[in-house]
């Protein structure tokens, strides 16, 4: 079994696949779909049910929980070692700008907040902040894997 301490590196590496490219809704980067109508998301990463999957939040929260499930997998950590975990995406407040494609655009900061409390009560957080804009398919790049057959198959389900 491993040492509570590989928690640090679930939580990073969870964040570092979660906040990517290979997050995404219809073969663009899911978060574009949220960031317009986002104050704050809480998710649950040991599960939650969800009632509309198919929609861009829906597929946040399952991506979510799949991806910290596979990361904490593939660090040997048993289920029973993590007492409670979470993600926190909140918007954080103005507007601002960057480039996307080569075009300028406006968006927001998303900061993304993950947390655990393992069975020993210690708790261990990691944070990353991300620069999304609205989704614009003038504008972003569909990945391939959209149009992969299948593709819609794969996404993770309750």
């Amino acid at each position: 079994m491993a040492t509570r301490r590989v928690i640090k590196g679930v939580l990073g590496n969870f964040l570092g696949t979660y906040v990517s490219r290979y997050s995404d809704y219809e073969g663009y980067l899911l978060f574009g779909f949220l960031v317009g109508s986002l104050g704050e998301l809480r998710i649950n990463l040991l599960g939650q049910p969800v009632s509309d999957p198919d929609t861009p939040r829906g597929v946040a929260v399952l991506s979510a929980v799949g991806k910290f499930a596979e990361q904490r997998q593939k660090a040997g950590l048993d289920p029973s070692q993590v007492r409670a975990a979470w993600l926190t995406i909140r918007r954080l407040p103005g507007m601002d700008w960057d480039s996307i494609n080569g075009h300028s655009c406006a968006g927001f900061k998303l900061r993304f907040e993950t947390a655990a409390i393992m069975d020993d009560g210690k708790e261990y957080q990691r944070e990353r902040v991300v620069f999304i804009a609205p989704h614009d398919s003038n504008v972003e790049l569909r990945s391939a894997r959209a149009a992969e057959p299948g593709a819609a198959a794969d996404r993770p389900r309750e």
